[in-house]
């Protein structure tokens, strides 16, 4: 649940004003989910600025484990169960509403991708979340050696910590580059800027 609270408190921070624009193409989203525990249940995507009033949630319904839908606003949506309570089981995932074929698959640790921006998407939130857990142990015991006293060792985890997170800032900033202008540039060139 951390990892999934902690990847869309990021998302939150990092989208200000976007403003969608229409797709020259058609996006088109199909999506799988487990087991039967989501059939007849519905899924949201809706646009991840909600301050984006010109562009309305989408539901759509799970039959035989798979839900579709058609997206024509190029900008970035949040797929998840339309019950909460169902995140620690489908972790929500953000993909990019740009033209083609966009495949979403949630569960406990949701993927996406199919394009060139939702692959790029894909791959950072990988890169984020084996970051974010190295980054936060290694903190947590840095923090932990200092408090026993041993400061020396303490530092050493801290630098590492600091190191590990400079590499991120800069594979974000390469991954930004790689994409050009658009919704996932605006998006993950946020972060550092």
């Amino acid at each position: 649940m951390k990892k999934v609270l902690l990847f869309w408190a990021v998302a939150a921070m990092t989208i200000v004003g976007c403003q969608p624009q229409k797709n020259t193409g058609s996006c088109h989203v199909s999506g799988m989910v487990p087991d039967s525990v989501m059939e007849g249940q519905r899924i949201v995507i809706e646009p991840l600025d909600m301050s984006t009033t010109l562009v309305k949630s989408d539901t759509v319904v799970v039959k035989e484990g798979k839900f579709e839908t058609s997206l024509d606003s190029l900008m970035i949506y949040k797929v998840m169960p339309a019950d909460g309570s169902l995140y620690s089981v489908l972790q929500p995932i953000i993909i990019v509403g740009e033209p083609g074929e966009v495949w979403v698959k949630l569960g406990v640790d949701s993927h996406s991708g199919g394009t060139v921006q939702n692959d790029t998407l894909e791959n950072w939130k990988v890169l984020t979340e084996a970051h974010s857990h190295t980054y936060t142990q290694l903190r947590a015991t840095a923090s932990q050696l200092a408090s026993k006293g041993d400061t020396a060792q303490a530092v050493v985890l801290q630098k590492q910590a600091d190191s590990l997170h400079v590499v991120y800032t800069a594979k974000t900033r390469k991954m930004a580059e790689g994409v050009g202008k658009g919704p996932l540039y605006d998006f993950l060139s946020r972060f550092f800027q």
